[in-house]
């Protein structure tokens, strides 16, 4: 029913030297639905903290569903233990069905959890505020008297009661009780943090998407767009209900001529999303200028990154997706940001990434769903040298000050070692 295994891949380049020795260290139990790996925004996040955390204290519990999508890359070369999960889905109520017993399993996902903690002698749990792997996560923690470290990427509640007939009632007052029993509360944003203080009366700490930070690579200047050349619009990242109205606005542009009355000739759209050429296909993506290159590994996708001339940040202007453009952030803006290429966002005027934008200045932004206004800004970035010198040097010191990995992984060590102490 359970499986196990150790991972014995190999540590990605440049972080060799923060690494100490397995016998070192606190142990702890990573548990949550989904492993850290490449996949998407939260174990991407997850991967990069725990990367370089001795290997031979740390043990992964997660779901088989995610444990079997997600790639190698990214996975932790540490013993992962694998507990039964679905994809919760499936034709004439059959998702439901899936759903149902999942949720009846959390007293064995407990119970399993309790044994690795005794068996392992973990001193710390960290989970994330997904799913339904962190309630259990929780009762194993009560249960043992060993501390956790929530870590909220999205707020779980509007999604839980649009997908959740289960839990619809009373979502709320269990996450209210997880947050209140957790040791320690990371937060992505601090719109987050200021939601978790009013809602639930918890203190949390601000740990934004996080990222090596190689800004030796940023260029000192860019010399204006020339018409002859082909503009190179980059986006890369998972497509979502939180971001689609506003990356399929940019298609249509790009679709169709617009930007040559603002005196771009020449434009290409490069997707580097989790895509096959059917997939494309059937989103009608299939246009000479939009290039779809699918997934990419993390190197690759730097390199893409570094190419561009404009990387663009969406996020939704419908009303039923604000819990989740307020408050939660796209983790590739770290990745963004370590590029030291111009940014973009079209986003509305309340969203986490608008605000921080304009705090740090690191992007130009378009705040209202207006396709006549993006061209502008597109043709105004493309154009001026000014511009695009001016968002790499806001870019690098958001980078340094907020999404510096190696100061994540610091504190969390210090955290672990604090919560562990019992002091």
């Amino acid at each position: 029913m359970f499986t196990s295994y150790a991972d014995s891949r190999t540590t990605l380049p440049g972080v060799q030297a923060e690494i100490t020795d397995v016998t070192q260290g606190v142990p702890i139990l990573y548990m949550c639905d989904f492993p850290p790996s490449n996949l998407r925004g939260g174990s991407v996040l997850m991967s990069r903290l725990l990367e370089t955390y001795p290997q031979g204290k740390l043990r992964i519990l997660t779901g088989s569903y995610f444990d079997t999508v997600s790639p190698a890359e990214g996975r932790l070369p540490c013993e992962h233990s694998v507990f039964p999960t679905t994809n919760e889905t499936g034709p004439l109520g059959l998702g439901r069905i899936k759903s149902f017993l999942e949720w009846l399993m959390i007293p064995l996902l407990m119970l399993y959890a309790i044994l690795i903690i005794k068996r392992e002698r973990i001193k710390v749990i960290v989970t994330i505020a997904y799913g339904h792997f962190f309630i259990a996560a929780a009762l194993a923690s009560r249960a043992t008297r060993v501390p956790f470290i929530l870590v909220v990427h999205d707020d779980w509640i509007p999604e839980i009661r649009r997908t959740s007939w289960i839990l619809k009632s009373f979502c709320v007052p269990l996450f209210r009780f997880v947050a209140r029993s957790a040791a320690h509360i990371y937060g992505v944003t601090p719109y987050m943090q200021q939601m978790l203080n009013a809602k639930y009366g918890v203190e949390s700490e601000v740990q934004m998407p996080g990222i090596e930070c190689s800004t030796d690579c940023f260029p000192l200047r860019e010399d204006s767009h020339s018409n002859t050349e082909c503009l190179r619009i980059v986006y890369s990242g998972t497509l979502t209900r939180a971001m689609d109205d506003s990356f399929k606005m940019l298609l249509t542009l790009l679709k169709g001529d617009v930007l040559l009355r603002y005196g771009i000739t020449s434009w290409e759209l490069h997707l580097y999303v989790m895509a096959t050429p059917e997939n494309a296909k059937q989103a009608a993506w299939c246009h000479e200028n939009i290039k779809v290159h699918g997934w990419v590994t993390q190197d690759e996708l730097r390199r893409a990154l570094r190419m561009a001339d404009i990387l663009f940040l969406p996020f939704s202007f419908r009303q039923e997706e604000r819990y989740a453009t307020e408050l939660a952030f796209p983790s590739k803006t770290a990745d963004y940001l370590e590029s030291g290429k111009p940014i973009l966002i079209l986003a509305p005027p309340y969203s986490s990434l608008i605000k921080y934008a304009r705090q740090w200045g690191f992007a130009e932004v378009v705040d209202e769903a207006s396709e006549e206004k993006l061209a502008e800004k597109i043709a105004y970035m493309a154009k001026s040298a000014e511009c695009r010198e001016r968002l790499i040097v806001k870019s690098q010191a958001a980078l340094e000050e907020n999404h510096n990995i190696r100061k994540q992984r610091k504190g969390f060590r210090e955290l672990v070692n604090h919560l562990a102490s019992g002091t």
